[in-house]
């Protein structure tokens, strides 16, 4: 009888600190789709995608959303500089990594207002990643770009280390674009950004 080998450890980083503004106050991520919010839902998703540790970085809404986190088995993450923009609650993520990773360890990063994300697609990423060896992301490309959900190998904490501002993995991505790999993800450009956008994916 063949073992099948174990698959690499693989974290995720689940970016929940921003203030969502065209929402007004209300905490976006709250928002439920399909009897699910759309925060529980990235977590599962990330969950079911064999990701351990979940980190969800979390900023203007915290509060709320850590009560609303409750029992769901994450690991919370404050970033008191959300305001900077999604580069440093994707810094904040980065730094909680777990140490001391294997080198062929990976961590994913992916953002809850994207509905349309499955748990086919993470493992898509992933089994795209370990095809190609030479590769070191694999990300999703839609609407003529690529972006989150992104799978990195543990070798770019380094680089993401600096990120800032309202630049977040995607100017990384495109400086190494010779080691990444693009899986099409066309569904990625729904996103929830306004109260329209969401009365147009919560009526389909």
């Amino acid at each position: 009888m063949t073992l099948l080998a174990a698959p690499p450890p693989c974290a995720a980083i689940v970016l929940a600190a921003g203030a969502a503004r065209r929402m007004g106050e209300r905490p976006k991520l709250l928002l439920p789709i399909g009897g699910e919010s759309l925060l529980r839902r990235a977590v599962r998703l990330a969950q079911s995608a064999r990701c351990a540790p979940v980190i969800v970085v979390l900023g203007r809404h915290g509060e709320t959303y850590r009560d609303h986190l409750a029992g769901a088995g994450v690991h919370l993450v404050d970033n008191p500089e959300w305001a900077e923009g999604i580069g440093a609650s994707l810094r904040r993520g980065v730094a909680a990594l777990p140490p001391n990773q294997p080198p062929d360890a990976t961590f994913l990063v992916l953002a809850p207002d994207q509905p349309r994300v499955t748990t086919d697609h993470l493992l898509a990423l992933q089994a795209t990643l370990q095809a190609q060896p030479t590769a070191t992301a694999v990300a999703s490309a839609y609407a003529g770009t690529i972006g989150v959900p992104v799978l990195f190998r543990d070798t770019w904490r380094a680089r993401l280390a600096s990120a800032g501002g309202e630049v977040g993995a995607r100017r990384h991505l495109q400086r190494y674009l010779n080691e990444v790999v693009a899986l099409p993800f066309p569904e990625g450009v729904n996103d929830i950004d306004t109260e329209a956008d969401y009365a147009a994916i919560a009526g389909q």
